[in-house]
């Protein structure tokens, strides 16, 4: 009977968010279903606990292989290029439909069509994913945001983000230009979002939350390309013991300026901040 093996665990998940270039959740399932692929052929693999436990590990190949960044096209390239059986690989592995999968779990047929503007075709499931997603920011804390200018860049599009700020209660307050997402076509790590936001508010200096090493890199192109400017990266770790040890061994040796267990206790050190009370 075959037994049923989760092949990406947390772990796996973080590895490929912390390397840089696979900041789409997206794109990680469509290099997860690569890699394993890879191996089964390579390896001549078939059962699904041995694809996972048998060497090469996927921690392995990413820290071996995938640590320049450049995401999914510098794991296509390297398999093309040092796999013999790179052809047989991407007859099966089929890009646009496993990121269309995912989708359909992310979205369900609820909102499928409004987000991505597709139509489901492999996922029969009326509640996506989305709506179990919770709120992590206390709705408390609103007001110490509303006290600076607030910017978005995000890699979700406009209207699922709409969503999202929809559900927050923020589309009241935030103007559409204050938001620039994956509709704009820019991508990140790519500075330019960012520095779009910094004109329209007329700053030199500035601090962007987020979660993983594109979000961290987004800000160093800044500061880079734009000398006169000055902004501080900030990144949640989240409360799991060994996200957070890895995202601190990670990013501080890096240069990252807050390291942060959620958004409420950033927000209440700049709030902190702010009034001089900070320790």
């Amino acid at each position: 009977m075959p037994v049923e093996v989760e092949l990406a665990d947390k772990g796996v998940i973080l590895n490929f968010k912390m390397i840089g270039g696979l900041n789409d959740d997206w794109e990680i399932c469509a290099a997860l279903i690569l890699f394993y692929l890879w191996k089964m052929k390579e390896y001549n693999i078939q059962l699904t606990y041995n694809l996972k436990n048998n060497p090469p590990l996927i921690s392995d190949f990413i820290n071996k292989y995938l640590t320049a960044g450049d995401g999914l096209p510098n794991m296509v390239s390297w398999i093309k290029e040092n796999s013999a059986h790179a052809e047989e690989i991407f007859l099966l592995w089929n890009q646009k439909q496993i990121i269309q999968i995912a989708l359909e779990f992310y979205a369900g047929e609820k909102y499928c069509s409004d987000f991505y503007h597709l139509a489901p075709q492999y996922v029969k499931l009326i509640n996506g994913n989305i709506d179990q997603e919770s709120i992590l920011l206390d709705p408390k804390l609103v007001k110490i945001i509303r006290k600076y200018w607030v910017g978005i860049f995000t890699g979700r599009g406009r209207a699922e983000t709409n969503y999202i700020l929809q559900k927050l209660d923020w589309l009241k307050w935030i103007p559409p230009e204050a938001v620039i997402t994956l509709d704009s076509g820019i991508k990140k790590p790519s500075a330019l979002g960012l520095n779009i936001l910094r004109s329209r508010f007329q700053s030199k200096i500035g601090l962007y939350i987020g979660d993983t090493m594109d979000d961290f890199l987004t800000v160093e192109n800044l500061n880079q390309e734009h000398k006169e400017t000055k902004f501080l990266s900030a990144i949640v770790a989240g409360n799991d013991l060994f996200e957070k040890k890895e995202k601190g061994r990670i990013f501080l040796p890096r240069g990252l300026d807050l390291l942060s267990e959620d958004v409420n206790q950033l927000l209440l050190l700049l709030d902190n901040i702010r009034s001089g009370c900070a320790p």
